[in-house]
């Protein structure tokens, strides 16, 4: 049983503290987020808000010479960190005997994080590394960086997580220590606690590492507001690993605060599109082309509600022959103009927000997960809560007219379709895009 009881504090530092408590198990989550992205990066820096997640990943000055990781395992756990377009997360879970010391090691990076000559040139390197695994030596590695760059016009919603290569290169370390000055102060972060923990002895662990760290000033995030396209974007991409051609198709998406009920309308359509055996795009003209893979999401990387700014709708279709692309391309205006016309069945609706649900259910029944999930929508929207409401959201909360009238605002609205094909099949000069590692 996951409950639902959450608690929130604020240190004297700004540091916003979320307690996310359930007894039930023996382990806990532990998250903190900063409000830095890809998209708060300073002109000419691109690449910098990843390559600082690797640097800050590392651990802080106390936890020398071993570092974050191997004192995180060794207790039984395991940690991550990633990189979005508005925040950076680090974290965590572990046995709940481990909650001290996996709070003491965020406070030590919080506080000063090992930055040096050295380290700095090691993870330059295994970023290089990561682009030439994840995206030059990967079939269409350059989904899902593509569809930004094609449907949006301000450079900060464009980038892509790793960077230019020029400026990775002209990066130092006095740069480094600016930016984590102005980005990775306490009040500039949120910190999330879930699992097997009493709140009390929670409250008097966290003040005790945390409560001493000095107040920064952050430099505030730009202004990410992007004008709605106003008309179709295309672009092929040669692609030297590709073996059959694929095409990719992105649609803008509501606001998630301003239009949030269009926005979980979208988010059903998207899992009515392409998700599941029943998947609508699974059925009929679609079937007839010989699509060998297809998945329809929300967000850039998958996971809705990841984002204050523009965000996407995007579909991958792999298919098999050179006209499959206008072949994808006609079943689904096809069927969304079909779900613009008429409501979509109300059993085929009731198991596909029934599905999602259960499967966002199961993701918040691992406190590493949960902490993520909650932490950053409390980093994005203050809401908390939103990560334990939204599964009841899309289960109960979005009607068949919703879904006709996102279908409708698809069909209106203007995409990026983007076609992948063998090197050589296409003329040169496209620019080069990258996709960001999957476990960052």
């Amino acid at each position: 049983m996951i409950r639902n009881q959450l608690c929130r504090l604020q240190l004297d530092n700004g540091l916003r503290v979320l307690l996310a408590p359930n007894p039930v198990g023996a382990s806990v989550g532990v998250a903190v987020h900063y409000g830095v992205g890809f998209r708060t990066e300073p002109e000419g820096r691109t690449g910098l808000a990843h390559l600082f997640e690797h640097l800050v990943f590392q651990g802080g000055r106390a936890s020398a010479p071993e570092g974050y990781l191997p004192r995180v395992q060794r207790a039984g756990g395991f940690g991550d960190a990633r990189t979005r377009q508005d925040v950076t997360v680090y974290y965590a879970a572990a046995p709940a005997s481990a909650l001290e010391m996996l709070l003491g090691l965020e406070a030590d990076r919080m506080r000063s994080p090992r930055i040096s000559a050295r380290t700095l040139r090691t993870q330059t390197a295994v970023i290089d590394e990561e682009i030439r695994l994840m995206v030059r030596n990967r079939p269409y590695g350059a989904f899902p960086w593509v569809l930004p760059r094609v449907l949006h016009s301000r450079a900060q919603n464009t980038r892509d997580g790793y960077g230019e290569k020029a400026d990775l290169a002209a990066f130092d370390v006095p740069l480094c220590e600016r930016f984590f000055a102005e980005h990775y102060g306490p009040g500039n972060a949120v910190l999330t606690l879930t699992g097997a923990f009493d709140p009390g002895t929670a409250e008097r662990l966290v003040r005790g590492h945390f409560e001493a760290l000095p107040a920064r000033p952050s430099v505030a995030a730009p202004d990410a507001h992007e004008p709605l396209p106003d008309r179709e974007r295309r672009l092929t991409v040669p692609d030297p690993h590709a073996g059959p051609p694929a095409v990719v198709v992105g649609y803008r998406m509501p606001d998630p605060v301003t239009e949030r009920p269009d926005y979980l309308a979208h988010l059903v359509l998207a899992a009515l599109l392409g998700q599941g055996r029943q998947a609508l795009l699974r059925r009929g003209p679609t079937a007839a082309t010989e699509v060998s893979s297809l998945s329809v999401g929300c967000g850039l990387f998958g996971l809705p509600l990841d984002t204050t700014g523009p965000d996407l709708l995007t579909l991958f279709a792999v298919h098999e022959h050179k006209h499959g692309a206008e072949d994808v391309l006609a079943s689904l205006d096809g069927t969304l103009a079909a779900l613009a016309e008429d409501q979509v069945d109300s059993g085929l609706l009731h198991a596909t927000t029934a599905r999602w649900a259960a499967g966002a259910l199961r993701e918040l029944g691992d406190p590493g997960a949960r902490a993520q999930l909650l932490g950053l929508r409390e980093a994005l929207f203050g809401e908390a809560e939103l990560t334990l409401a939204l599964p009841e959201l899309v289960r109960t909360g979005v009607t068949g007219e919703q879904v006709s009238r996102a279908a409708a605002q698809l069909v209106s609205s203007h995409r990026a379709v983007v076609r992948f094909v063998a090197a050589g099949g296409a003329p040169r000069g496209t620019a080069r895009v990258v996709r960001e590692k999957a476990a960052a």
